[in-house]
Parts: structure tokens; sequence; C-alpha cells
């Protein structure tokens, strides 16, 4: 994502291949809201200097999901270049979504006991404050001897910390039982994509830096993620900042979890009811962790369905600032499962709130940690 800050975009071609991907258009079919539609607007704001304000609204209307990016022959990064013109004019919304990040500790837990008096809008973020129904575990990991004696750390990200903490201590638990030695999770920051992505760039550094500083204190152990979009962002920043040479090597220790656990062996705990099951790929997720789930439930006779081609909406500070774009996404999102009793996995902590929150009545949505049943170590 880092590029420098008076690096010029590529011109729009206008072939419109960006338009057969952004979930914001197929959900609007509102052409000036698509991609290619918001390259004319930045085009115009340069050119002709039209007010960053009337920008903003209109750019901030993008789910980040990077789509374009990959569809575009220029390979324009539309997101990063909406994160400059919001960090140039960030609203109230963004602004509460920062205070949240940054007291997640103190908010969060607060929020959960007046979660009724909360308003409809974001509905992700209210359902995440009530308790989570619970998804019966389907799997036992089996220990294997393969003792690493490598000292490891799990970064739950905020979710993980403060809405499904039960996340972040099976992860511990399973990190262990592949042979690591796990060093208590210390108080992490926000991995920064939510504030890079809403433009906040100066808190983006902040918490970056105190992530960095919390590692070196640990004597920089291996970090692993189990959040596709905190894997993102704890690897790449959004804003230009001038990090130490240190940053450099801290990035490079850094893993995602779901690899590393594949490694285990696995046993259904009983027979699987009618439940299908799917994948979600995240948008910002490595591309293979689908096939690396699949491999896991094919061992054992089970079916898994990736689903790779759909956003599911939340799109970090996205559904907080348009949650009514955002609900149509995820109402196209659920249209395109076939099954009348879908169980939707991912690796993704914003996919799962954005997913749970507006999962049909005959539906449900978990992370992958939550069908293994807890590991006592």
């Amino acid at each position: 994502m880092n590029k420098q800050p008076n690096e010029s975009p590529k011109e729009c071609l206008l072939c419109g291949k960006c338009m057969e991907v952004c979930p914001v258009f197929k959900a609007t079919t509102r052409e000036e809201l698509s991609p290619r539609g918001k390259a004319f607007l930045l085009r115009m704001f340069k050119e002709l200097n039209i007010g960053i304000k009337d920008t903003a609204q209109l750019a901030k209307l993008c789910a980040g999901c990077r789509k374009c990016l990959k569809a575009c022959p220029q390979r324009i990064d539309l997101p990063l270049e909406i994160a400059r013109i919001k960090s140039k004019h960030p609203d109230w919304k963004s602004w509460i979504l920062s205070r949240i990040i940054n007291s997640g500790s103190g908010i969060l837990p607060a929020a959960k006991k007046v979660s009724y008096i909360m308003p409809d809008s974001a509905p992700f973020l209210k359902k995440s404050l009530k308790p989570k129904a619970h998804t019966s575990p389907l799997l036992i990991a089996k220990r294997k001897e393969n003792k690493t004696g490598q000292k490891a750390v799990i970064f739950p990200g905020c979710t993980g910390r403060h809405l499904r903490p039960e996340l972040g201590q099976k992860a511990v638990n399973l990190l262990k039982l592949s042979g690591y030695q796990v060093i208590e999770t210390p108080d992490w920051k926000c991995c920064g994509y939510p504030l890079g992505a809403a433009g906040l760039f100066d808190h983006e550094n902040s918490e970056s830096l105190k992530n960095l500083d919390i590692w070196n204190k640990l004597k920089r152990p291996l970090i692993f993620v189990f959040c596709a979009t905190c894997l993102e962002g704890l690897t790449a920043s959004f804003g230009n900042h001038n990090y130490p040479p240190s940053m450099d090597i801290f990035r490079q220790n850094i893993f995602p979890l779901l690899p590393e656990i594949a490694k285990l062996d696995f046993e259904l705990s009983a027979p699987l009811s009618h439940t299908d099951i799917f994948w979600h790929e995240p948008c910002h997720g490595t591309g293979k962790s689908g096939e690396i789930f699949k491999n896991i439930m094919s061992k054992l006779k089970v079916e898994l369905t990736i689903n790779s081609d759909k956003c599911c909406g939340m799109g970090g500070s996205f559904a907080i600032q348009n949650f009514e774009i955002s609900s149509l996404i995820a109402d196209d999102f659920w249209k395109n499962i076939s099954s009348s009793r879908p169980l939707i996995l991912t690796d993704c902590n914003g996919c799962v709130l954005q997913l749970d929150a507006t999962a049909p009545d005959n539906a449900a949505a978990a992370h992958w940690l939550e069908i293994i049943h807890p590991v006592q170590i």
C-alpha cells in the first residue's frame, strides 16, 4: 500500500473492467459509485480543484475490497487514493471509529451493557456487542510431536481482544499444541488497517509504532495472526510513514495462524448434521486460506465450498460510515449462498462480525477457530 505521497495516480482508461467486480456498484447500480466513477471524480478534483468536502463525501463510498485493483489494467489503487482524500477531510464517524479503537478496552466492555439502546444503524456493531450465538465445535485438534522450541505470540486484533476473547485463548492453546513456547498475549494496539482506510494516517502511524515497541520489549518473537485484515494492516500501511528500519524486521516476523495450525491432525467430534459448510475468502486475505481449510476438511471427508468472489460489505470503517450500502452488499452475499442451512467460515474477524449480524435465520457465520474444540494444555 505504501506509495510516495506526491506520486500521481495513473490515469483511468474508462475500460469498465472494475465495474464487473465492484460490490458497491453491484449493490447500487449507480455508475458514479463505481471505481471508474470515483477515478473520474478524483481526476476532476486534481485538475479542476473541486471542493475537498464534496469529493470526500462521494469518495468514501468505497468498500476498500481492492477487487478493482486486481481487475484494473492500469493497476490503479483506488482505495489508497480514497484514503488520502479522507485524510484531508475526516468526518465525525471516522473520529468515533478512532475513539473506539484507541479506547477499546474501556469503551467496548461498557458498550456491551447498553447495546440495547444503540441505534439500528451499523447492525454489525450493535449485534457484536451482544453475546454471540454458540457455534458447535466440529473438530478435535490432535497433538503432533513437533517441538519447535521457538517463541511465539498471538496478535488477536481488536475484535479478538475485546469482543471475542475466547478466540485468542483458543489460538494460544493451538499454537502450544503445535510445539511453540507461547508468550502471554500483551496489550497490542490496533493493526492500523481500519484507521488507515478511514484516512486517519496519524492514528495508523501511532498504533503501528506502539505495536513495534511492544514486540521489541517481548524480545522479537514470531507473531501469529488469525485475522486476514489484521495481517494486512500489520504488514503494510496506507500512509507514507517514516518508520524506523526495525519495522521491516517486525513485518517479516508476522504470519497467518491457519497455515501453522493446518499442520496438526484433526478428527471429527461427531457426525455432521445437514449443514452445508462454505468458506468466505476475505477481500484483504492472502487468497490461500480457503484452500488450506478445505484440505483439512477433505481429509475428514467433509465438503467445503469456497466463496472467493463476494464481498461481505464490512470494509473496515465502511460498514460504520455507509451502513445502508454495506447491508445491500451483505444481502447480495447471502443471496448467492445456495443452501437451506449454510455455515459460513472465514479467517477475518471483521467479516465474522458482518456476516453474523446480517445472516438470515437459517444461516450462521463463524471464525474457523470457533469450530475447533477448546484445547486443554
